[in-house]
């Protein structure tokens, strides 16, 4: 099968956790046999190639400004435009260029079928209503986490502009999936209609060898961006309780995002065993999940929740949140922990529980791995892809659009 997926946050650059599960499907579904494309529309700074080959997947980053690069009455007349004024006319000019760029891979390479996530950076930044166009071909909308979604999940006020630009994004799928039971039902209830969303977890590589007898005793991981959402802020007041009572604790955090506010509510005693890391590869997070003590995850709201699963495929014992897609993943107490992101006390007894108790660390570990293995490995996540991409392509052909109420 001949496979397009739009995403415009490809790895290796500071990407999210939609340019990851991209990256990770792709790359499985071309050790299977498929052709695998990736088309996205990147903002100039984002850097890296224009175009290369990852691992057998074939890479284009267009650029919002690229197709004014070489006409310079164009770039004279810009320039004297207000600044609100250029970034429209770069963007909507750029985004007509890359849906016909697109047009012509699909032609060009016999493609059968085109996934696109309901966050499109681009699509916010160009502020349209009609997202897509339609295509001889289906287009898959998969739904990870659109901003009308996320200010939902937080009990923050709907804007229109983006909830029109989200319900247009929902309407436009040839057919319908989502990362989790509870982003599908979530997606349906936010535009009150009732569609068939395929739920297709996202996959992990369980190809780990990884011992708990060779962990540090008290070095607790975290990975993600450093916004509130996340949990970041309980995180560190949590942290201040932890090391009161474990004093030899270290808490490395791994994601990007500024960190002055963080640091804020740490106590001095504290702020010394905290390190920042920044955006790191992901090899890097997997090598120290490999070592780590233990992984905290205290988010607010998830619609997967990558990094809790990448940390039990690690064997590395997990606490992750109570809400949201929290308790579709992790079983309390049995394959790790869950929390509520607002009990302070909670994230900080749930650490000091695992710092404590070696024996409960391996147990936790060993069975979240065994999870990880059994419902998110990311060969049979690719095959199941697969089959229901076949599914919609017939589906497609014979005039029946999937996800209609």
């Amino acid at each position: 099968m001949n496979i397009l997926y739009i995403c415009d946050e490809y790895p290796p650059g500071p990407n999210g956790g939609i340019g990851s599960v991209v990256q990770n499907l792709a790359r499985e579904l071309v050790k299977q046999g498929h052709k695998v494309y990736v088309v996205g529309l990147y903002p100039i700074g984002y850097g890296f190639e224009d175009y290369e080959e990852d691992n057998g997947v074939k890479v284009w980053r267009l650029r919002y400004e690229q197709y004014f690069s070489n006409n310079k009455i164009l770039k004279v007349l810009l320039r004297s435009l207000p600044s609100v004024a250029r970034s429209m006319l770069k963007t909507h000019k750029a985004y007509e260029s890359f849906v016909m760029f697109i047009k012509t891979l699909i032609a060009k390479e016999s493609i059968d079928i085109v996934e696109m996530p309901d966050w499109n950076t681009f699509i916010y930044e160009i502020g349209i209503n009609k997202v897509f166009p339609k295509l001889d071909i289906p287009l898959v909308v998969k739904f990870h986490c659109s901003r009308s979604y996320l200010s939902r999940e937080l009990g923050f006020p709907l804007k229109k502009k983006w909830f029109k630009i989200d319900k247009a994004i929902y309407d436009r799928g040839d057919a319908l999936a989502a990362v989790s039971c509870y982003t599908a039902v979530q997606t349906n209830s936010l535009f009150m209609a009732k569609k068939d969303i395929r739920v297709l977890y996202n996959g992990v590589s369980i190809d780990h060898d990884h011992k708990q007898e060779e962990r540090l005793s008290s070095l607790v991981f975290y990975s993600g961006s450093l916004v509130k959402n996340k949990g970041v802020f309980s995180l560190m007041k949590a942290w201040n309780l932890v090391i009161d009572k474990f004093p030899t604790a270290k808490l490395i955090m791994f994601g990007k995002g500024e960190n002055k506010a963080l640091l804020e509510h740490l106590s001095i005693k504290a702020k010394d065993s905290v390190r920042f890391e920044g955006h790191q590869p992901k090899q890097t997070l997997l090598e120290t999940l490999g070592f780590a003590t233990l992984a905290v995850f205290p988010s607010y709201s998830e619609t997967f929740g990558l990094g809790a699963v990448e940390s039990m495929s690690c064997a590395c014992p997990t606490i992750f949140t109570k809400r949201s897609c929290g308790p579709e993943i992790i079983q309390h107490n049995v394959n790790g922990l869950l929390i509520d992101p607002d009990d302070i006390e909670e994230i900080a007894n749930n650490i000091l529980l695992l710092l404590n108790d070696e024996l409960k660390r391996k147990e936790l570990g060993q069975r979240g791995m065994a999870e990880a293995t059994k419902k998110f490995n990311l060969s049979f996540i690719a095959q199941q892809h697969i089959t229901w991409y076949s599914e919609v392509i017939a589906n497609f052909a014979n005039g029946f659009k999937l996800g209609n109420s």
